[in-house]
């Protein structure tokens, strides 16, 4: 696997579903984005380049996505239990 593609195929897909899951687990809305911003930065200036900083921020907005939904699926689920 180059770093393209780890960049850029399984990197984004890795941080969605991580972000998904632990969202359920700690039900905050901002610990994984921050946690992935954090990894993000830290590979951004060992793996890849400087230029990987602006991927870093859509990345986390992705996680943020994520997060918020799981959120809101676990709103609506506890709705129906009650």
């Amino acid at each position: 696997m180059t770093h393209l593609e780890f960049a850029f195929g399984l990197l984004p897909v890795s941080m969605i579903i991580a972000s998904f899951i632990v969202t359920l687990f700690v039900q905050k809305v901002y610990f994984m984005p921050i946690v992935s911003f954090i990894i993000l930065l830290i590979l951004t200036f060992t793996l890849f380049n400087v230029s990987f900083f602006g991927w870093a921020v859509v990345y986390t907005l992705g996680s943020f996505i994520a997060s918020y939904i799981a959120l809101f699926i676990m709103k609506i689920l506890n709705k129906k239990r009650s």
